[in-house]
């Protein structure tokens, strides 16, 4: 199949395009070119994706079977390529889209698909504008329209610095800061299982739809922290934050928020299941001592604790 993926050079879309030349399909990235091809066998189209008369001049005339859309966070981003596309005889759209779409003040969890999509603010407006370009491209009329919504991503090139900066903490033996009493709970997607559920799609082996995907359990926060102490071999130095005036973000790399889904819908249409975290993580950070580092950079939260002790 011709595919075309907008985004495409950091993590998800690296993982996305991987799988889909794995398979034998044509792959066609499409992004503003700040990030180097990193494969030879895909072909790079540059846009910038803010400049609507520059994404129409590079697709018009060109034809795709599937487009994967993984960098678009603005409904300004849909319009500008998704049109042309459309006009251009495109058959199936896939959106990586966010578990931040649904509100945890309208919804208990975990959220079920069919939930309203406001957007939590706790987001800062992602999780609103995420559901405003699922909106569009609704409206738009694809013939067939697929949309994925995950938890927290990790795995092999995470350009968030979430399980990375906890390992730089436990494996210098520095103290790890967690929110709360810890019993927050959290969900999780292996960016490998997110592009192997946009392969399924792409090739129709699951049914065009809205899915919430990621492993299926949740885990609290001290757990998750634990887990990551156990795969590298090292204890964890914990202490719990209870000072609710001071934003987790400042200390650990997640927000204080309860991030659950409901991942029943795409279970019952595809038997591809998430490997669970521990051995996800065993994964990570041996790529990570493969081809990386973990420098421990501390906050300015954690400068001012750790100065006054």
């Amino acid at each position: 199949m011709k595919i075309l993926v907008l985004g495409g050079t950091t993590f998800i879309g690296r993982a996305v395009v991987a799988a889909a030349l794995r398979d034998g399909h044509s792959v066609t990235l499409l992004n503003r070119g700040t990030n180097p091809i990193w494969v030879p066998l895909a072909e790079q189209l540059t846009a910038d994706r803010a400049d609507p008369s520059a994404v129409e001049k590079v697709l018009r005339g060109r034809s795709f079977d599937v487009t994967v859309d993984v960098s678009a966070t603005e409904r300004e981003h849909v319009d500008s390529g998704a049109p042309v596309l459309r006009d251009g005889g495109l058959g199936h759209y896939v959106f990586i889209s966010s578990g931040g779409v649904y509100d945890s003040s309208v919804t208990p969890r975990p959220f079920p698909e069919h939930a309203p999509t406001p957007g939590d603010p706790v987001w800062g407006g992602y999780g609103a504008a995420k559901a405003d370009c699922e909106r569009r491209l609704a409206e738009l009329g694809f013939p067939a329209l697929t949309v994925l919504r995950p938890p927290y991503v990790y795995g092999p090139r995470n350009n968030e610095p979430r399980e990375q900066f906890l390992w730089a903490r436990i494996l210098t033996d520095r103290p790890v800061y967690v929110p709360g009493d810890g019993s927050t709970p959290v969900q999780f997607c292996p960016v490998d299982h997110l592009a192997e559920l946009v392969l399924s799609a792409v090739t129709g082996a699951m049914p065009a739809g809205t899915y919430n995907v990621g492993e299926s359990r949740a885990y609290r926060l001290a757990e998750y922290v634990d887990l990551l102490a156990e795969v590298a071999g090292r204890p964890a130095r914990v202490r719990y934050v209870t000072d609710i005036s001071v934003p987790a973000r400042q200390y650990f790399p997640f927000r204080d928020y309860g991030l659950v889904l409901d991942t029943a819908a795409i279970e019952r249409v595809q038997p591809l299941r998430a490997v669970p975290l521990r051995d996800g993580l065993t994964e990570t950070l041996a790529w990570i001592r493969r081809h990386g580092q973990l420098p421990y950079i501390p906050t300015d939260r954690e400068v001012s604790w750790e100065t006054r002790r």
